[in-house]
């Protein structure tokens, strides 16, 4: 069912892009994106038809399709601790709070020494800052602490 909704929306894209130019002088056009997008959705589409009549003929292997209960509560905990890290993202700032999220996933759920999860936590959350803040000028969320970060 998911590949035949996949495939509708893919011929539709592809429709819509043919309204569009696809070129405009040296550079793509407004429908050369939507035309690309179609045409790989329509083709992961069909290869998703296929597969799953091909694998109805093989017969169905008695594999377990969905996770076990402890690593639903693991899942769990993560979307639990991403919507802390969203409440806390204005009052807090976008770099003291992604320093906080890399440090509890690494440390608390991936079990990482004190020492890595530190060192992974300051280079992921000031690497992500300074290409956000001063590379790409975009205005994150600034502290209470009124630090710019």
């Amino acid at each position: 069912v998911f590949g035949l909704i996949c495939l509708g929306l893919s011929i539709w894209l592809i429709v819509e892009a043919m309204r569009f130019e696809y070129m405009l002088k040296f550079t793509p056009g407004p429908g050369f994106a939507p035309f690309w997008v179609g045409l790989l959705l329509g083709l992961f589409s069909l290869y998703l038809i296929v597969d799953s009549f091909l694998w109805n003929r093989r017969g169905r292997d008695e594999a377990r399709v969905l996770p076990k209960k402890s690593a639903l509560r693991r899942v769990g905990l993560i979307v639990l601790i991403l919507v802390a890290y969203t409440a806390a993202l204005l009052p807090a700032g976008f770099l003291l709070t992604t320093l906080a999220l890399v440090f509890v996933l690494l440390y608390f759920l991936e079990e990482y020494s004190l020492g890595k999860s530190l060192l992974y936590s300051v280079a992921f959350g000031g690497g992500a800052f300074l290409l956000f803040q001063f590379w790409m000028e975009v205005d994150l969320p600034k502290s209470w602490l009124g630090l710019g970060f």
